[in-house]
């Protein structure tokens, strides 16, 4: 008997994890008003499967986003621990604009529902990991000590919002950015303002 519940335990986690790596993918490929029961038979489950676990869309979206904030953290103390903080930064700043561009008309979505309750702990996660990984590269001395975490971030959200679902754009603005944020030789200045 306990096997059999464990069994159906383990069945109904994995049956959820399906239904939001599907979901994630169909909301990044097509916005965030793919039809529920599509994403159920991509999933491979029943569309009464889907709603057990989901109670509509908006807990769907929120449950996606929750998902891939979780995961872009991890990723975060991933790339601290290979030891090259020169890349670890932007190579997860490129996958946190990558999820920024990814879910295509959420603004919509959660202006005409209850509003986003996850949001806060959401940027407080992703914040904290950018936080990490900033402070990493400014004391390997590779970007500049004045920059502050919520600059950066905002700047990766103006690039997600500029590239306007563009992943080659995203990259080459994600370059310059990077090259603004190092450390810079004295005397080497780019721009000089004049007298």
């Amino acid at each position: 008997m306990k096997d059999r519940q464990r069994r159906v335990r383990s069945d109904s986690l994995a049956n959820r994890e399906r239904i939001l790596r599907t979901a994630a993918r169909l909301f990044g490929e097509r916005g965030v008003d793919v039809p529920l029961d599509e994403i159920a038979a991509a999933a491979g489950v029943g569309s009464a499967t889907l709603h057990r676990h989901f109670k509509g869309r908006v807990e769907l979206v929120h449950s996606a986003l929750n998902a891939e904030a979780d995961r872009l953290t991890a990723r975060a103390s991933e790339l601290l621990s290979d030891n090259r903080p020169e890349q670890a930064l932007p190579t997860w700043l490129l996958e946190l604009i990558q999820f920024s561009m990814s879910f295509r008309g959420l603004a919509l979505l959660l202006a005409a529902h209850d509003a986003d309750t996850t949001l806060e702990t959401r940027h407080q996660a992703l914040t904290d990991a950018c936080q990490r990984l900033l402070a990493s590269a400014q004391a390997d001395g590779y970007i500049n000590a004045t920059i502050e975490v919520g600059d950066v971030l905002k700047l990766a959200n103006g690039i997600a919002v500029a590239a306007a679902g563009s992943a080659d754009v995203a990259r080459r603005l994600l370059d310059v950015l990077t090259m603004g944020l190092r450390v810079q030789p004295r005397g080497d200045c780019t721009f000089s303002r004049r007298e």
